[in-house]
Parts: structure tokens; C-alpha cells; sequence
């Protein structure tokens, strides 16, 4: 994938540059996610927000260099924009065990925006298809397990493709 920009400003930057060009990104699928939760605690309006927490109470991971449970560990900070109604801002942590034993603190921040007949549908559990709103998230790792090492400094999102019941399901992707 290569930027688009004016031919003028292209030279610029490639003279600035030594004469290089970045490599544009390549993804890499890390694993898909499906993390069960408890009903929300409605904390209420706070000041970015209608805050809700939704604890994790467990799940599975798999992907093809890890697979596992997410612990019964963490909850998601979800608000809900005072200024876009449409709009919530995600704040996750977990905690990851993988099958050979490793423990990962994983914590997410996103956004979920979509129109008003899309959140009402999503809202009444309907299903809907994740082309028809926007969920993303930023992934951010911590291990101390050697063989892990490599996630602590990887770039990683996630794509949400479901919130039915028992949670949620997301894929989540390397930025290389």
C-alpha cells in the first residue's frame, strides 16, 4: 500500500529521506479471541462519559503461534460519549493463560461508533454485521514468559466480529 501524495511533495520527502521509501505494513493474524462476560455494573455519568464496567469472567484464545483461556480477571471500562451517543470508548484488561503455561496482562483501548438504528440493534443483541459499524482496538502485551518475549513489542489490533452472548469475539492482527 503506498500513500497517496503530490508528486512535489513525494520528492520532498524522499530527499529528506536519503532517498528511501517505508515499507508500507503488512498484517500478520495473532489469534482469535472469544472473552465471556457478567452483566454490566452501570457506574454512571462521569465526566467523559456514561460509564459501564463488564467484568471478564473467562474465554479461549487461539491462533497459530499461541492459544489459550483468558482468566476470569479484568473487566472492560466501556463509556459511552456524552458529545457522540453513538460512540463508546473501550478500556479493557485481561489476563491470558496460554495451553503451555505463560501468563500475558493484556489491556485494549478502542472505539465503537456506529448509526443510532445499528446501536439500537446491537443493543437489543440482534445480529448484525461488523461491516455495518466501526470496532477496533489497540492491543498492548506485558509477559515476563520467555517464549512470549516478542509480544511485549508488537504493534496489534483487534476487529471485533461479535458481542452476542457469552461476550465477545474478536480477531486480533501484527502490524509488521
Amino acid at each position: 500500500m503506498k500513500p497517496e501524495l503530490s508528486a512535489d511533495f513525494a520528492d520532498y520527502t524522499r530527499e529528506l529521506g536519503d532517498g528511501f521509501t517505508p515499507p508500507g505494513p503488512e498484517l500478520e493474524f495473532l489469534y482469535r479471541l472469544i472473552a465471556n462476560v457478567a452483566p454490566p455494573i452501570e457506574v454512571g455519568s462521569v465526566e467523559r462519559g456514561l460509564l459501564k464496567i463488564i467484568p471478564i469472567t473467562g474465554g479461549r484464545f487461539e491462533g497459530p503461534r499461541l492459544r489459550g483461556t483468558v482468566l476470569p480477571v479484568g473487566a472492560d471500562w466501556n463509556t459511552t460519549s456524552h458529545l457522540v451517543p453513538t460512540t463508546r470508548h473501550i478500556d479493557t484488561r485481561y489476563i491470558l493463560k496460554t495451553d503451555d503455561g505463560a501468563i500475558i496482562s493484556l489491556s485494549t483501548r478502542g472505539y465503537a461508533t456506529q448509526t443510532g438504528e445499528v446501536l439500537k440493534r446491537r443493543t437489543a443483541r440482534e445480529p448484525v454485521d461488523p461491516g455495518e459499524y466501526y470496532f477496533k482496538q489497540h492491543l498492548f502485551f506485558d509477559t515476563a514468559a520467555e517464549e512470549y518475549l516478542w509480544l511485549n513489542n508488537v504493534v496489534a489490533f483487534g476487529c471485533v466480529i461479535s458481542q452476542k452472548t457469552p461476550g465477545v469475539i474478536y480477531d486480533a492482527w501484527i502490524v509488521r
